[in-house]
């Protein structure tokens, strides 16, 4: 049974870009990414996306990853070997399948004792790639550009898991459509 989501945030140009990264932190990091509805998947205006991606790589690598009895600790361990396994396994394909890794992080900086994986995203991300698909349940997020609201729409919908979504952008989207 398929218990997890592909949620998607989306992140028009006239968003206020501080508070939609700080949205999207929220959505996928919480929690190791162990939630049903993270927002696993970003789906950026193209005129935004430099300024997103700048900002969004400045707030992961400030993310604290350690013991998540701790208050300040950000991003806590992953629950078992097996998920662990299966987040690096879906992170090879999207490697594998062409798109761009981004990791604050190496593997040495993480704690030795427990399962760990560093908050990470993907960009270079198209429907097709596994990551896009597949629910990683981990810190992982893949991100898509997009021109217009209703391409948006069609990519946020196009995934039977999706259980959530967001929308950052400080007026209403038009559509082309009437």
């Amino acid at each position: 049974m398929e218990l997890g989501g592909k949620a998607a945030n989306i992140v028009f140009e006239d968003a206020a870009i501080d508070q939609a990264v700080e949205g999207i932190v929220s959505g996928i990091y919480f929690n190791q990414g162990h939630v049903c509805c993270a927002g696993s998947r970003l789906l950026v205006q193209e005129g935004v996306f430099p300024a997103v991606i700048h900002k969004l790589r400045y707030r992961i690598a400030t993310l604290r990853v350690g013991n998540p009895l701790d208050k300040n600790t950000d991003v806590g361990a992953i629950n078992s070997r097996m998920q662990l396994d299966k987040i690096c396994e879906l992170v090879e394909s999207g490697v594998q399948q062409g798109a761009e890794l981004v990791q604050p992080r190496t593997v040495s900086e993480l704690p030795k004792k427990g399962y760990w994986y560093p908050p990470s995203f993907f960009t270079g991300v198209t429907e097709s790639h596994r990551i896009a698909q597949e629910d990683i349940f981990g810190p992982v997020l893949s991100v898509m550009t997009f021109r217009t609201p209703e391409e948006a729409i069609e990519r946020a919908n196009n995934t039977p898991y999706g259980l959530s979504a967001g929308v950052g952008a400080t007026k209403e989207a038009k559509s082309s459509r009437s």
